[in-house]
């Protein structure tokens, strides 16, 4: 692995890299706070509801080591058709990835997963003999990082780091390096944007416009689902009936183990109870549950208690719900609002065959001139 970038992005920061071998790819402590503070600050925040609210699980509670590897399987499921959608998308519009990014570019991806989609387009910069780019994996999870970038082949031309802390935290350092590395392109694959509220999608959209230098050529690549069939978005999200296999943990086999959105879901409750260190939740007090909201294009996720329970000082009867996110299918006219308010201009869509998921590539307007 070439280390020569990342010489010369950690001579300009002080922060730690924890690389534990040669081996190993860099990984930089990025952290503002470090995860298990942050984590804990959100929960007692999300305890504070007050009258008819209802509480709302931080969605960052589902993505800890254990989360990551059940979504990964969840992935791999016959009716997870985001991952599949995105996966089609990328294999055709890989190289025209590759043609937009310039020698010396960053490349960054928010949330970064296990990898699999940025390895098609890692391995078409490659192709196309682009030089000296650097890739960096921000993820939540340290031994997750570990464990995907590990899995990475050695490119020619592409060296792999990792990044470990929140989305906030990469924000912050890619601020910090504006001064000092090339032009930027930001990953935020998996259509997650989905997971926030509209008001939280547009103040995270805009949060990324403004680290982009538009003297640079700096991007933004983001996923959005539009799909409207409601079938086809439940299957997606829940379990279906009678999936009696069980999956690899050495993902040599894919082989889907039964209830693994359930256990997805109730994983963030066993991580809360975790980080509070004591049992916050009494986990078998609660299961999964989901709706449809035509009117807002919106799946909701939430837990119902299937007795009496109490959480803290809330009281909840058997049937009452908390609430834990969203997946957002936003039709394109309030994408494009979205990307107007954020300074944002359309400089490529990749759509799948059926034109009802796409890749945006996006660059921030130039200021104009005082007059």
């Amino acid at each position: 692995m070439q280390l020569n970038t990342y010489t010369q992005v950690g001579s300009h920061l002080p922060d730690v890299a924890i690389t534990q071998s040669p081996e190993m790819a860099p990984i930089l402590d990025i952290r503002q706070k470090k995860s298990e503070l942050s984590l804990q600050s959100k929960i007692r925040n999300a305890m504070c509801t007050r009258g008819r609210q209802r509480i709302k699980i931080p969605f960052e509670l589902l993505y800890d080591h254990k989360g990551l590897q059940l979504f990964e399987q969840i992935t791999y499921l016959e009716d997870y058709y985001p991952n599949k959608t995105e996966l089609e998308i990328l294999q055709n519009y890989a190289d025209e990835f590759a043609a937009s990014c310039q020698d010396g570019s960053i490349i960054v991806e928010l949330g970064s997963g296990n990898l699999r989609k940025v390895d098609l387009l890692l391995r078409a910069l490659d192709r196309a003999g682009k030089k000296n780019i650097s890739y960096f994996a921000l993820d939540l999870d340290y031994s997750e990082l570990v464990r995907t970038l590990a899995q990475l082949p050695k490119y020619e031309n592409v060296s792999c780091y990792g990044l470990w802390g929140f989305y906030e935290d990469g924000f912050r350092w890619l601020n910090r390096m504006s001064k000092h590395i090339g032009p930027v392109t930001i990953l935020y694959l998996g259509s997650s944007i989905g997971n926030f509220s509209r008001p939280e999608a547009r103040n995270f959209v805009s949060s990324i416009a403004q680290t982009l230098r538009p003297e640079m050529g700096d991007a933004f690549v983001i996923a959005f689902d539009h799909c409207n069939d409601d079938s086809k978005i439940w299957r997606a999200y829940h379990d279906p009936d009678g999936m009696g296999i069980q999956f690899s943990q050495t993902l040599e086999e894919l082989i889907i183990d039964q209830g693994v959105h359930e256990k997805f879901l109730l994983n963030a409750l066993r991580n809360a109870n975790s980080i509070m260190g004591r049992d916050l939740f009494d986990l078998d007090a609660w299961r999964s549950d989901g709706e449809m909201d035509q009117q807002n294009s919106t799946h909701k996720l939430f837990y119902r208690a299937i007795h009496d329970t109490i959480v803290e000082d809330h009281s909840f009867k058997k049937g009452e719900r908390m609430d834990l996110g969203q997946n957002i299918k936003y039709p394109r006219e309030e994408i494009r609002r979205v990307f107007h308010e954020a300074g944002l201009q359309q400089a490529t869509r990749w759509d799948n065959a059926s034109q009802d998921y796409s890749l945006y590539r996006l660059v921030r307007e130039a200021a104009k001139p005082a007059l």
